[in-house]
């Protein structure tokens, strides 16, 4: 077999291969949905609104800065939460909660994943404040 023959026979392979764990994986944990937040010149608040169901997660992404103050409130009508992750997803700052409000301890790109009930099929409809000073 000629070198260049090899070469794309174990490119494809390790393609294939790569997709097969790709696709697994998503289907393991669903799909997540990842939306930038921006604050509008002059404001601290932000709301978002949407809907989850099982499969189907929501990121929101925002800048913030260390030492600056982060509330989240998510009011839904069943059963959704988010997580609150620091810069780099390293520290998890909230696990399935409706509200939280702290310090941040570094500046960089904050992830609040709004997760659905996974017991149930139908839409979630959500409202998510987030206010960062």
């Amino acid at each position: 077999m000629k070198p260049w023959d090899r070469l794309f026979t174990t490119s494809a392979i390790v393609s294939i291969f790569i997709l097969i764990i790709t696709v697994t994986t998503l289907a393991q944990h669903g799909t997540s949905i990842v939306t930038r937040i921006k604050f509008a010149r002059g404001r601290t608040t932000t709301v978002e609104k949407g809907s989850v169901h099982r499969g189907i997660s929501h990121d929101y992404l925002l800048k913030a800065g260390a030492g600056q103050t982060m509330s989240v409130h998510l009011a839904a009508s069943g059963g959704v939460c988010f997580d609150l992750y620091t810069p780099g997803l390293s520290d998890q700052l909230a696990s399935c909660s409706k509200d939280w409000s702290g310090d941040l301890p570094r500046s960089g790109d904050y992830r609040i994943n709004v997760l659905p009930d996974t017991t149930t099929e139908r839409n979630i409809s959500y409202t998510l404040e987030v206010t960062v000073r």
